[in-house]
């Protein structure tokens, strides 16, 4: 997460069992089956909705009959045709991940657990701001289920985070007028003058020297020198 605040991002994920999809997303995860293309009894494409947020479902094909699935245009044909001849050599869902935000990500673990989904890691309270779960989909694409915490401390310097909003990382000085966080040099600097220096009264070099081991202890900065 960032101090910037997202809207709701829909995905398209190909399936090789759309119908077990959609029933696994449907039954076990609470989503709504908010259309389907042609029908229900035999999809080839479904919109499946939690909340706002849309993760939409195709059932994959042969690459002959997914290039006649787009006869006439020829380059849907071959775009298709090369996707199809990539899934079946591949894994599905490798290297992708797909956050969904829930109201309560405790309450939505027990319910899916209950369920008899299996979690590949439970609700577990993240520094960039959420608290989140992760499990697999039939077809091996890794969901993130998610709810934004609010935060105690600026992830940045470790000031204490007032009034903060859930899902807020940073304070005010550690970012800038977007609430984007400001580089490290301009972090370090204002560290070492407005904190070590002005509050702690150290000369410059200590008040530099123990800013650095102040900031690598922070989750923004881990592993800096």
């Amino acid at each position: 997460m960032s101090n910037r605040t997202h809207d709701p991002l829909s995905v398209i994920l190909t399936c090789r069992d759309i119908k077990k999809t959609i029933t696994f997303f449907k039954d076990k995860l609470g989503f709504e089956l908010e259309a389907c293309w042609p029908d229900e009894k035999a999809p080839f494409w479904g919109n499946l909705m939690l909340g706002n947020q849309s993760v939409m479902v195709g059932q994959s094909m042969p690459a002959d009959a997914a290039s006649q699935f787009c006869a006439g245009d020829a380059v849907a044909e071959k775009n298709f045709k090369q996707m199809a001849d990539d899934l079946a050599k591949n894994k599905s869902g490798v290297g992708i991940g797909v956050y969904v935000a829930v109201p309560d990500v405790d309450q939505f673990h027990a319910k899916v657990v209950k369920n008899g989904v299996a979690v590949e890691s439970p609700p577990k309270s993240q520094f960039y701001g959420i608290r989140e779960m992760t499990l697999l989909d039939p077809d091996g694409f890794r969901f993130m289920f998610y709810t934004a915490i609010t935060m105690e401390s600026c992830q940045s310097c470790g000031m204490p985070l007032k009034d903060a909003k859930p899902g807020t990382m940073y304070c005010g000085y550690c970012t800038d007028a977007a609430g984007k966080l400001k580089s490290f040099e301009v972090v370090l600097e204002g560290t070492t003058t407005g904190y070590f220096m002005a509050m702690q009264k150290m000369a410059r070099p200590e008040a530099e020297k123990a800013a650095k081991a102040h900031l690598a202890k922070m989750p923004a900065w881990a592993g800096m020198k």
